[in-house]
């Protein structure tokens, strides 16, 4: 029996990153039920399947029958988070299609289903010497409605409110289905932004600066393929979403692992530069700049290198307590570098995104907070592979 239970994402609040246990479309199960059928029961059974959806999320049809295999992977730091491999023997209106892979576990008294997120097909591989023949489709997030070149030269004006315009943008994307937090609703821009014409500016680009501006992470699609926007929340202080142990029962780890510290050009003091406030006065430490010096936490701190390496950076930022959000994100980040478990676990469709988690692993020490950054989950039951952060 493990000494360590961990606060299980049983709902959809604010800080949940991974699946809520009881999300639909197992709802009718209670949470110790899927934690026993992911973890605990001693012979389970994998399945999978394939909804073709419209761009609202509603189910067209389950085409599980003519989904071979595949795998879906998602990398929480990369442009578009999601991505699938599917295998199919039925053509798609390639151009236009939206899928949603799913996955099973069953014991043979329970199953619980488990949805995997929405994604684009793009142009597949057609073996037309099979029979049947088969179309080797790679998937893309459906944040890739987003990803398009806005074509113009793009403003918004000053006291336009931050979460209005980004709405605006999705509803103008035909987006129907997000959460947009309101917690910084109050939030105006202090002075017009313009975004140049160029292939750069893509309309993920202008939604992500505008969330950026107010201290929200970067838009991100969850497991239903809804978009959701909300400040963002420092991973240390997030409550731990699953526990990965050594226990002989509850044990879902391979015994293979990679560990990799990669300490060379982490910084230890920050300076963040508010750009955007055009029509105030010069910003000084405290009003407009914000300087954070990490002394002495872990390896890379001025006290392990005995130096110290500053990072400056110019942003946009609403007011000061979003320059100091913004600044968060980017400190937490650079400051987990240096620690990066790799490791293969029996598979877990909980997973999602930058999920907060506790691992009983010898290498990084007893019970130890990381952050999931990167996961690959074979949809015939193979073992899902992962990257963690140590935090």
């Amino acid at each position: 029996m493990s000494r360590f239970t961990p606060t299980y994402a049983t709902s959809t609040r604010r800080e949940a990153r991974v699946q809520p246990i009881t999300a639909a479309p197992r709802d009718g199960l209670d949470p110790d039920t899927v934690v026993r059928l992911l973890r605990d029961a001693p012979a389970v059974t994998i399945g999978k399947g394939l909804e073709l959806i419209t761009t609202d999320l509603q189910v067209i049809e389950d085409i599980s029958t003519d989904l071979a295999g595949g795998s879906v992977s998602r990398n929480s730091y990369a442009t578009l988070h999601g991505t699938c491999q599917l295998s199919l023997s039925r053509a798609l209106t390639w151009p236009s299609a939206l899928v949603r892979p799913y996955m099973t576990i069953s014991d043979g008294t329970d199953s619980a289903r488990f949805r995997l997120g929405a994604f684009y097909t793009s142009a597949p591989v057609h073996k037309t010497g099979e029979s049947p023949p088969t179309w080797d489709v790679a998937g893309y997030d459906i944040l890739h409605g987003l990803h398009s070149p806005t074509g113009e030269a793009y403003a918004v004006d000053a006291g336009v409110s931050y979460l209005a315009e980004v709405e605006a943008i999705l509803q103008a994307q035909g987006y129907t289905r997000y959460v947009i937090d309101q917690t910084r609703a109050d939030a105006v821009l202090p002075s017009a932004k313009v975004w140049p014409l160029d292939d750069s500016t893509r309309w993920l680009t202008v939604v992500n600066e505008l969330l950026a501006a107010i201290g929200y992470q970067g838009i991100w699609s969850d497991w239903d393929g809804q978009l959701r926007c909300q400040p963002y929340q420092r991973p240390s202080e997030r409550a731990p979403e699953w526990l990965y142990d050594d226990g002989r029962a509850t044990s879902m780890m391979n015994p293979t692992r990679d560990l990799e510290r990669d300490l060379w050009e982490a910084p230890n003091r920050w300076v963040f530069v508010r750009q955007n406030d055009v029509d105030g006065p010069p910003p000084i430490e405290g009003a407009g700049i914000y300087t954070w010096t990490n002394n002495g936490l872990g390896d890379t701190s001025v006290e392990a290198r005995g130096r110290v390496l500053t990072k400056v950076s110019y942003v946009d930022a609403a007011d000061q307590q979003a320059l100091e959000a913004l600044a968060q994100v980017t400190i937490d980040a650079d400051m987990r570098i240096p620690t990066t478990l790799r490791m293969a676990t029996s598979p877990n469709p909980l997973h999602w995104h930058f999920d907060r988690l506790v691992v009983d692993e010898p290498a990084v020490g007893p019970y130890a907070d990381v952050m999931a950054t990167n996961w690959t989950l074979p949809l015939d039951g193979g073992d899902m592979t992962h990257e963690w952060s140590t935090l």
